[in-house]
C-alpha cells in the first residue's frame, strides 16, 4: 500500500484474505518475520495458488501432460522475481528453477500482421529491415524521428489513455494500434482506448514529465553502469529484514538479470505449493480452504474486528486484515460496514481471459520459422476471433535450461510433441457493456480457425490434440483512465475509516501486473506490519 501501515502488537491477530500469490507470500514473509502472531489465511477455493495453475493429466495416449493454465514464465529482471527465487532456495526448491538464456529459439518472438502472417519482433538488423517493410510498422519511422520535436502536454501530470499518449508522442494512431496494442494485450488484455497511460506506461509517462520526450529522456538519462552494483531499495529492505548474505543476494540478482524469462520444472505452480507447504509447517498460520468471507464487521466491543463466513462462521478479535482480491469483489466484504468506500471500490472492472490448451504428442507441428515464444495480436488486426496471442509451450520447454545445477548434467527430452496456448477475450468480450462469454465447444472452433490460418497446422493434427478451455474470470483490473487518483482516494479512505487494521494487496493495487509485483508489493506491507 501507499500509505504507512501500523505495527502490529504482540500476539496480535491477522486475516489474509485470498490465497494466490499475493496472499500466500503475504502470510509467508509476515509469519517469519513476527512468530509470535496468528495468521489465519482464507480461500473460498478448495486449491490455493490462485490464477497459476499448472493441471497434471494424461493424454489421449494416457501419457502424463503439465499444461499450464495460467502464467508459465518469470522476468529475469524483476526484484519480485529474486524474491521468489530465493525463496525457492529457502525451501529447497532451487533444483526446480529453469532459464531461457537471450539466444534462444524461445526468446524469438512475433506479431500478428493485419495481413494475418506473423512478424518477428525486431532481434537484428536483419529482422528490423524485414520488420519495417511490413504494414505494421507505418508510422513508426516518422514517429521516432519527430518523437523529440513535439511540444510536451498542455497539462502537465494529467492522465490520459495509452492510445492518446502515444498519438501526441508519436504523431500518428498506427504505433499504438499496429505495434504497442499488441504488448497491452499480452500483459493486460485491454484496449489501449481506454486504458491509464501514467498506470501502464510509468517509466515512458516519466520520462515525458520530467525531459519533455521519451527519446530526449533515454539520451539524456545517466544509466549509471559504471557505477558497482547494489542492491535496489527493496532487496535492501528484504535482506535486513530477513538477515540475508548481501553477497549471495547481490549475486543472485545479478544472475537472473542475464535471463529474458523463468520457468520452475513441473510448471509455475511448483511454486505456490512449495510455499502452501512451508505455511502448512509453521505453528502460527492456519490455512482455511473452502471458507468464503461475506462480509467485514468491528467488534461489538469496539475491539478488532470480526469476519463473517458464508458458511455461517465468525472469525472474531482481528488486529489485522489483509485483502487480496479484485477491488470488485473487496467491497462486497466491505459494503455492509463502509457503503461509501464499497461503492468506490466496485467502480473498478475486471477482464475475464479465456485460455485454451492444444497438445499433440508425437509430432511438432510449429514451422521451423516460426518458433519462438508466441505471437500477440494488435488492435489493427481484424480478428474476428478475439484472439490476443498465442504462447508456444513446446518451443519454451525445450529451450529450458537449468539455473543452479551444471547444463551439462541434464540431458533434455527428443520426443517431438507440440504444445500451444491460445489467449483468448479480454476486452473484446465487453459488449454493450455487458460481458459475453463464448461456450467451450465454439471457443475450440475459433483456435483452429486461427491455429490453421496463422501457423499452418492441418485440420488433421488440429482434430487429433488434446484441448483444454479454462476461463479466468476477473483476473485483470481494468487500469482505466485516472486509476492512480482512484487506488490513492481508496487508501486514504482505508487509512481514515480503519487506522491501517485493513490493507490491500493483489493486482489491483500492486505497482505492476506481474507476479513477480504482487509479491514485491506484499514484501513492503509485511515489513511494515512487522
Amino acid at each position: 500500500m501507499l500509505s504507512p501501515l501500523p505495527k502490529l502488537a504482540r500476539n496480535a491477530k491477522v486475516a489474509v484474505v485470498g490465497s494466490g500469490v499475493s496472499g500466500l507470500m503475504f502470510s509467508y514473509f509476515l509469519a517469519k518475520l513476527r512468530p509470535d502472531i496468528q495468521i489465519n489465511l482464507i480461500e473460498s477455493h478448495d486449491r490455493t495458488g490462485g490464477w497459476i495453475k499448472s493441471w497434471h493429466t494424461n493424454d489421449q495416449n494416457n501419457k502424463p501432460v503439465m499444461l499450464e493454465q495460467g502464467p508459465r514464465t518469470l522476468r529475469g529482471v524483476s526484484d519480485g522475481t529474486v524474491l521468489i527465487i530465493d525463496t525457492l532456495r529457502d525451501l529447497d526448491k532451487a533444483s526446480a528453477v529453469q532459464c531461457v538464456r537471450s539466444d534462444s529459439e524461445a526468446n524469438k518472438k512475433f506479431m500478428l500482421g493485419i495481413d494475418d502472417k506473423l512478424v518477428k519482433v525486431p532481434e537484428s538488423l536483419g529482422s528490423a529491415f524485414e520488420f519495417l517493410l511490413n504494414p505494421l510498422s507505418k508510422g513508426l519511422v516518422t514517429g521516432l524521428l519527430g518523437e523529440p520535436f513535439r511540444k510536451a502536454p498542455d497539462h502537465p501530470g494529467q492522465d490520459e489513455t495509452v492510445s492518446s499518449f502515444l498519438r501526441r508522442r508519436f504523431g500518428n494512431d498506427y504505433v499504438g494500434k499496429n505495434i504497442l496494442s499488441a504488448m497491452f494485450h499480452g500483459i493486460y488484455g485491454d484496449d489501449i482506448n481506454h486504458m491509464s497511460a501514467k498506470r501502464t506506461m510509468r517509466k515512458l509517462w516519466d520520462l515525458e514529465q520530467e525531459y519533455g520526450s521519451i527519446m530526449r529522456g533515454f539520451f539524456q538519462k545517466k544509466p549509471g553502469s559504471d557505477k558497482k552494483p547494489t542492491l535496489s531499495p527493496l532487496l535492501s529492505q528484504y535482506r535486513q529484514a530477513f538477515g540475508k548474505d548481501e553477497t549471495s543476494l547481490l549475486n543472485l540478482s545479478s544472475s537472473l538479470r542475464k535471463y529474458p524469462m523463468l520457468g520452475l520444472k513441473g510448471g509455475l505452480e511448483t511454486f505456490p505449493n512449495a510455499v502452501r507447504q512451508s505455511l502448512n509447517n509453521s505453528p502460527n498460520v492456519n490455512v482455511l480452504c473452502g471458507k468464503q468471507v461475506s462480509s467485514i464487521q468491528r467488534s461489538a466491543s469496539q475491539e478488532g474486528f470480526n469476519l463473517q463466513l458464508s458458511c455461517g462462521e465468525t472469525m472474531t478479535g482481528l488486529d489485522h486484515i489483509r485483502l487480496t482480491q479484485t477491488p470488485a469483489r473487496i467491497s462486497t466484504m466491505l459494503a455492509a460496514d463502509n457503503q461509501e468506500l464499497a461503492q468506490n471500490l466496485a467502480r473498478i472492472k475486471a477482464n475475464d481471459i479465456i485460455l485454451v490448451n492444444y497438445y499433440l504428442p508425437g509430432q511438432d507441428v510449429i514451422a521451423k520459422r516460426y518458433r519462438g515464444f508466441g505471437y500477440l495480436c494488435p488492435q489493427a488486426n481484424r480478428n474476428p476471433q478475439n484472439l490476443l496471442g498465442v504462447i508456444f509451450d513446446s518451443v519454451i520447454e525445450r529451450s529450458f535450461e537449468p539455473v543452479f545445477t551444471d547444463t551439462c548434467a541434464t540431458t533434455r527430452s527428443q520426443t517431438a510433441y507440440t504444445k500451444l496456448t491460445a489467449m483468448l477475450g479480454g476486452h473484446y468480450l465487453y459488449q454493450n457493456g455487458e460481458k459475453n462469454l463464448p461456450s467451450s465447444e465454439l471457443t475450440i472452433r475459433s483456435v483452429k480457425d486461427v491455429l490453421n490460418s496463422h501457423l499452418g497446422i492441418s485440420q488433421e493434427a488440429l482434430d487429433q490434440g488434446l484441448w483444454a478451455v479454462t476461463v479466468a474470470k476477473s483476473c485483470l483490473p481494468r487500469f482505466s483512465v485516472g486509476y492512480d487518483d482512484w487506488q490513492s482516494s481508496v487508501e486514504q479512505e482505508l487509512a481514515k475509516s480503519y487506522a491501517g487494521a485493513i490493507s490491500v494487496g493483489g493486482m489491483g493495487f500492486a505497482k505492476g501486473p506481474g507476479v513477480p509485483d504482487v509479491i514485491a508489493d506484499g514484501l513492503e506491507d509485511a515489513i511494515k506490519l512487522a
